[in-house]
């Protein structure tokens, strides 16, 4: 025989609470970030792909990244440093590109 337990009892919420959930919700929410590699081709044009993404959290919990291949997941202490572990391969280039912001520039850090 299953057991079932019964659902908590939503509490009676005042005016404009659920505004203030949302605000705060919105004002914690992590940042997402790609971290792009750019590097040169054979023929010697300019590539680049998505190697990574990554969520920043602004109360100083650190940076989370993980590689679109899986292979790699790091905790690092800031999104800069995600762009610099992709710099370290051989020929390449790390930045850093904030999903949703202006094209022309101001995306890539």
């Amino acid at each position: 025989m299953n057991t079932v337990s019964p659902p908590l009892p939503h509490p009676d919420r005042p005016a404009g609470f659920d505004q203030e959930i949302r605000a705060l919700v919105n004002a914690t929410a992590p940042r997402l970030f790609a971290v792009v590699e750019e590097f040169a081709c054979e023929n010697g044009e300019l590539d680049a792909r998505v190697a990574a993404w990554g969520l920043a959290y602004a109360d100083g919990g650190g940076t989370h990244v993980t590689s679109v291949d899986g292979g790699a997941w790091l905790t690092l202490t800031s999104p800069e440093r995600a762009a610099a572990w992709i710099s370290r391969r051989p020929g390449s280039f790390g930045s850093l590109v904030w999903p949703g912001m202006a094209t022309g520039g101001e995306a890539v850090c």
